[in-house]
């Protein structure tokens, strides 16, 4: 079943509602939707409903929601700090983040960095990225848009993490695997963030002053991962150990 978002105001059972302009092209000649076809509508924010077409036009389609459905959200808030990569890579890593569950991304500004952010480029890769978050949450029928935070500085990250259960990946840290510290029980409030570097990793310096903020330092295992990978991989074994991937659908 077509899924589309319309955020900005609740989803009421039997109000009807219009599709938003950037949808209705590909609703009335792509997907060929008509007046009696079943459609789901999530308002970004949480709440999912199954509704029917009653009007489609090229110029307008609008659709009468009906029961509420599950949101498919997972109860653990996960916040992914990024730090810019090169090419299309933010792309997939963003998308694979959304379909993992991921609650919020926060792109930064690391050493290493390639390229460096640019102010002009910010607003173009921002509205990019959030297509990506759209159309991803609508392919894994998640009824809330993660929440996409515009590009900081590495400085800018410390005073964010304090005070909630934060680790940071590191191919020299050689003491304490993710496994082990998944293990123990998961973090009050059910939050929890993680920062992945870009390629070339961290330098030393940044990861001493994120173990200064209260991250912990972890290892993914003996291999050393790419951005992208190492971004999925440690969602995923969250998402098993604290989340909803394990079946269990609560935090033990």
């Amino acid at each position: 079943m077509h899924y589309f978002f319309l955020e900005g105001e609740p989803l009421v059972e039997g109000e009807n509602r219009v599709l938003f302009e950037r949808d209705t092209a590909h609703a009335y000649r792509v997907l060929r939707l008509r007046a009696g076809d079943e459609v789901v509508v999530a308002d970004g924010r949480g709440t999912a409903r199954q509704a029917v077409v009653i009007h489609s036009s090229p110029r307008e389609v609008s659709v009468l929601p009906g029961r509420k459905l599950p949101s498919g959200e997972p109860p653990l808030r996960i916040t992914l700090f990024q730090a810019l990569v090169k090419g299309d890579k933010m792309d997939l890593i963003i998308r694979q983040a959304v379909e993992l569950g991921v609650y919020r991304i926060v792109p930064f500004i690391s050493a290493r960095s390639i390229p460096q952010h640019a102010d002009r480029q910010e607003e173009k890769k921002h509205l990019r990225w959030e297509s990506k978050i759209r159309a991803a949450a609508a392919q894994c029928r998640r009824a809330f848009l993660p929440l996409l935070e515009p590009v900081r500085s590495f400085e800018a990250v410390l005073p964010e993490i304090m005070g909630v259960k934060t680790f940071v990946p590191w191919e020299e840290e050689r003491a304490l695997p993710l496994g082990a510290l998944l293990k123990k029980p998961c973090p009050e409030g059910m939050a929890v963030f993680f920062l992945i570097g870009p390629e070339g990793g961290f330098e030393k310096a940044e990861v001493n002053a994120l173990f200064r903020a209260g991250a912990e330092k972890v290892h993914l295992g003996p291999r050393i991962l790419r951005s992208e990978t190492a971004a999925a991989a440690v969602i995923t074994m969250v998402q098993a150990a604290w989340g909803d991937l394990s079946g269990e659908g609560e935090c033990d």
